[in-house]
């Protein structure tokens, strides 16, 4: 079977097997809180208590397709509406959030936007809001062989109890701002419009001294379709000599005044002053295949399979066998009035019925 032929049957068979494994945000911690999110998959069946991230329409646990892209959905998700609720937290901190569930096989970078509110977040028109980043982290490991997929930014969700901690910039401005927090899944990122983009918004209520708001990307324009970070075959690393080939897309990361601007499963990685650029990803028509020949080992398999718990989905595909969600305590958020890594500066669906 030809390289090309083996790329195209893994990454069908990726897609069929996570037909609704996917997942969504249950838990966010900030300033030593914890704050319950949004679960799209109970939301049809009865009212959602008040939470601090954003409601959404994904019922299936879904995603935005990057064919999509131009789309409001990509904001902040699908039919995404305004969190009624948010957190206090002080700059230069960390926010934790974690997901019900995350499939092995939905390999991509993860990425970390604010968009400054400029007033109430909770009633904030999103198509408005302007996002820069403060965290991105893609391809850490190439694949060993042909068809084989490296370790990427979201494998470390699932090696850390699905839990991604993100620092806010202590050079920020305080006020209130909405956190898109985002995980790509490229398991069909070979085929154009096919990869799946999962943005999850959340109120926060920046506090601190700093000054810095870099400017920003209103959402429909942070990514295109043929951008090489989102059309990306991740079968092919035999073509890559390096992780740091794959380009992340979105704008480029700000480095910040003195402050932190990575964001891992563990920690972040720090960098120093600048200012804000605001160019958009430049939009090539293919997939760059380089020819040298990968080196750097890992260790994932081909085949999809769900690690951790799966929320309760409504999708027609059955969900893989999945095990106990990752919980958290949750007390009962205080209502807030809004009143206003690797380090890698790289240029970076409405979701469809059912996964073609």
């Amino acid at each position: 079977m030809s390289s090309t032929l083996r790329s195209a049957v893994i990454a069908a068979l990726a897609g069929a097997v996570s037909v609704s494994a996917h997942g969504h945000v249950t838990v966010v911690k900030a300033d030593g809180k914890s704050y319950t999110g949004f679960d799209p998959t109970s939301a049809p069946f009865g009212p959602q208590p008040d939470s601090i991230t954003w409601g959404n329409g994904a019922t299936d646990n879904g995603f935005v397709l990057s064919s999509a892209l131009q789309d409001p959905d990509i904001i902040c998700h699908l039919d995404a509406t305004n969190a009624p609720l948010t957190a206090p937290v002080a700059a230069g901190s960390d926010v934790t959030i974690t997901w019900n569930q995350w499939p092995d096989s939905h390999k991509g970078p993860v990425i970390d936007y604010l968009a400054d509110c400029g007033g109430d977040c909770a009633t904030v028109d999103k198509t408005t809001l302007k996002w820069f980043k403060i965290s991105e982290l893609g391809q850490l490991e190439l694949g060993r062989g042909s068809g084989q997929t490296g370790r990427w930014a979201d494998d470390l969700i699932i090696e850390n109890g699905l839990t991604w901690s993100v620092t806010i910039p202590a050079s920020i401005k305080a006020g209130n701002y909405v956190l898109r927090h985002e995980l790509i899944a490229l398991h069909e990122g070979g085929s154009q419009g096919k990869a799946q983009l999962y943005p999850q918004c959340i109120n926060l209520q920046i506090t601190g001294s700093g000054t810095q708001v870099p400017e920003g990307v209103v959402g429909t324009q942070l990514y295109t379709a043929t951008d090489p970070g989102i059309l990306h075959n991740i079968y092919n690393d035999e073509n890559l000599p390096s992780p740091d080939d794959y380009i992340i897309p979105g704008p480029p990361l700000p480095v910040f005044d003195g402050s932190s601007s990575g964001g891992s499963g563990n920690s972040g990685s720090s960098s120093s002053a600048a200012p804000a650029p605001t160019s958009t990803t430049a939009a090539p028509t293919s997939v760059a295949t380089p020819t040298s020949t990968a080196v750097v080992s890992s260790t994932p398999a081909p085949e999809p399979v769900v690690s951790t718990p799966a929320a309760s989905s409504s999708a027609a595909v059955p969900e893989p066998v999945v095990s106990t969600p990752v919980t958290s305590a949750v007390p009962t958020p205080t209502r807030v009035v809004c009143n206003n890594s690797k380090r890698r500066a790289r240029r970076h669906a409405r979701q469809l019925k059912n996964l073609n």
